[in-house]
């Protein structure tokens, strides 16, 4: 094993230091703890309405909460890249706070499922995108590709442990306080750990990407009137490459989805609730040590290659799913997929990092959770419905066809690598002393990372 060298450790130490000094570890901290108190609401949500209206109604509820989070979340993105506005933050979660009480009333006293629902979607409309807001800022805050990496690994790694801890609170809180009292106790952390994000983003002005239009030069390309209009009203999803760093995460959407039903409708079918937290941690834990393990390893390829690869290895422990009837069996291929769930996050941000301008990041990083979401909230109410009918091997054969026709896709498509975007190209090649657009201005001494100066390199395949 060799020593190493001088400036590798040099490298090594400057990493650290950015990761344990301010701002970075108190954002790395307040983002944990709203991660996890977020990742526990649904839960203890899902089975609150369980208990009083059966799971075909609380399935619907939670896809219907899925769907909105998939199809707001970057619109709301796309406010925060154009306005960076952190009075808007701060309105939108006050008005997260006040339907979300609204909602653990409705769990309460136990209204009617029709009106609990449409609290839980105006409680999601108005949810602040904090997260996408947080890993745009990190590359205003890193000076190098080395240190690009190591917040974006550290931030998913820790949010993966959230989703550790969460179901294993929230089986601890429904063991002790049952269903209803577990999402209010919930949804009191959530709105508290809230607030504490809110003014951790005013003081480091997270989400402030927002700088003045560069004027195109006469040896800029300028786009087609229909590229325009095409740009305005998809945003991000119109730069080149984005539609193939989405696709893998609509099989992982779809897989997530599936078993957060399953789970504990399988369980309690089982009549095995000491299964529920380990269960519904298995994937994550598995997302941990994943993600440790590619954050510490130097795996030399091209991000393409590396992404196409880490979906094959979640996929195919997902096709055995259709086997699953054991407990056991079924946490040891979750854990398995789980392994791969935290790296594929990983490079997802970090294409997304190389391949867009600050005019589209915010709400390019929002598509990443968009997307999962999206197949997340078709599944649940599929899977829903199943497992109130008790049919439990076609569910499981369900998402094994899910897995099965990502890994094809993948296979089919990994020879064709998306071209490298021509707008990030042209931005970061043009010799022109003039402004680029939509910039976003770093701290003193800030300079270019390598990420920024080589996308397009990093972009290629070995």
């Amino acid at each position: 094993m060799t020593r190493p060298t001088a400036p590798e450790r040099t490298e090594h130490l400057h990493v650290l230091r950015l990761l344990t000094r301010p701002p970075v570890r108190g954002l790395l901290a307040i983002a944990f703890l709203a991660r996890t108190t977020s990742a526990v609401l649904p839960i203890t949500l899902l089975l609150a309405l369980a208990q009083s209206h059966g799971y075909t109604r609380a399935a619907l509820v939670s896809g219907g909460y899925t769907f909105v989070i998939a199809f707001c979340a970057p619109l709301r993105g796309r406010l925060l890249d154009r306005f960076g506005a952190h009075r808007m933050l701060t309105v939108m979660g006050t008005v997260t706070a006040l339907f979300l009480g609204l909602v653990a009333c409705s769990i309460e006293f136990r209204w009617p499922w029709w009106t609990t629902f449409p609290l839980v979607i105006a409680a999601t409309l108005s949810s602040p995108p904090l997260n996408a807001a947080l890993r745009s800022s990190w590359r205003r805050l890193a000076t190098d590709e080395a240190q690009l990496k190591a917040v974006h690994s550290a931030d998913s790694v820790l949010e993966e442990a959230g989703f550790v801890l969460a179901p294993l609170a929230a089986g601890v809180t429904i063991t002790l306080l049952g269903p209803r009292h577990a999402y209010e106790a919930a949804a009191a952390c959530f709105i508290t750990v809230t607030v504490l994000y809110l003014v951790a983003a005013r003081r480091h002005q997270l989400g402030t990407t927002r700088a003045t239009r560069a004027t195109p030069s006469s040896n800029t390309p300028r786009p087609r009137r229909g590229g325009r209009r095409s740009r305005r009203w998809l945003g991000a999803l119109a730069v080149p490459g984005m539609t193939a760093i989405l696709l893998p995460l609509l099989v992982m959407g779809s897989v997530f989805g599936g078993t957060s039903v399953l789970v504990p409708a399988y369980i309690q079918h089982q009549h095995a609730t000491l299964w529920l937290g380990p269960l519904l941690a298995a994937t994550s834990i598995g997302g941990v040590i994943g993600g440790i393990l590619y954050a510490t390893t130097g795996w030399k390829a091209g991000l393409w290659r590396k992404y196409h690869l880490l979906t094959l290895g979640f996929t195919l422990p997902a096709t055995l799913l259709f086997l699953a009837r054991p407990l056991w069996l079924l946490a040891s291929l979750l854990f398995l997929a789980g392994l791969f769930v935290t790296p594929l996050f990983i490079n997802a941000f970090l294409l997304i990092d190389a391949t867009t301008t600050d005019d589209t990041r915010v709400e390019a990083n929002t598509w990443v959770g968009a997307s999962t979401d999206i197949p997340n909230g078709i599944m649940a109410v599929i899977i829903g419905t199943l497992a109130e009918h008790h049919r439990w091997d076609t569910a499981l054969l369900t998402l094994t066809c899910c897995a099965a026709a990502g890994a094809t896709g993948v296979l089919l498509t990994s020879a064709r690598r998306p071209q490298p975007p021509v707008t990030a190209a042209v931005q970061r090649a043009a010799p022109a002393p003039e402004p680029r657009a939509a910039h976003t201005p770093g701290p003193s001494g800030h300079r270019p990372s390598t990420s920024e100066a080589a996308a397009p390199a990093a972009d290629a395949d070995p």
